[in-house]
């Protein structure tokens, strides 16, 4: 009898922790990047119109309290940049584009997640890859759980595209020269991924 009570005590302390502590998988509903930038004559911007991502999300009583994998990928030549169709082709020119299609981001550490009054303030390490190129970077974000239960994240944070061997796009026989910084700027809402989460 002992031994049936403390089988049904395990069975019901791993059914309890599973209820509780959900890994559950998610994908990406709906996005807002854009990369700004600066040159001599005007700033510009470039919104990212395709984007697509896989996230593994601890949630603990309606709280993040980790995430387990994050990979973001990008089409290159999805770029749109505010200046039109001459400014786009700059870009995937820049990027190289057509052999390196897709910039992509592949977490590799949380190295904190704090709670405030309505959100959770994260910091990351992860590999970006640019134009064939990998970089460790670090990467800021707020986190924010929604009524639906989808979460979104969002944040920004500064690059220099000499860092990833890409030359800053020029214009006019060189006489508009871009900057080499530029800054990311993000909002990503993801759903739970129903197929994967089966």
């Amino acid at each position: 009898m002992k031994r049936l009570i403390g089988i049904v005590a395990i069975f019901l302390t791993v059914a309890f922790n599973t209820s509780i502590l959900a890994q559950t998988h998610y994908e990406v509903k709906s996005h807002n990047v854009v990369i700004e930038g600066t040159s001599n004559l005007h700033d510009w911007t470039a919104d990212v119109e395709n984007l697509k991502g896989n996230f593994k999300i601890n949630v603990e009583n309606n709280k993040i309290v980790g995430i387990e994998n994050l990979s973001v990928k990008v089409d290159a030549q999805s770029l749109n940049g505010s200046k039109g169709s001459i400014m786009n082709s700059k870009i995937n020119d820049a990027l190289n584009s057509k052999k390196h299609p897709e910039i992509s981001f592949v977490l590799r550490k949380v190295n904190s997640i704090s709670e405030t009054s309505d959100a959770y303030k994260l910091n990351t390490t992860g590999i970006l890859e640019i134009s064939g190129v990998s970089k460790p970077v670090s990467l800021s974000a707020e986190g924010k759980i929604l009524a639906s239960g989808e979460i979104e994240f969002k944040g920004s944070t500064k690059l220099k595209m000499s860092d990833f061997s890409v030359k800053p796009p020029t214009a006019m026989f060189g006489a508009l020269t871009t900057g080499d910084e530029i800054t990311l700027k993000y909002s990503v809402v993801v759903k739970p991924n129903m197929l994967t989460n089966k």
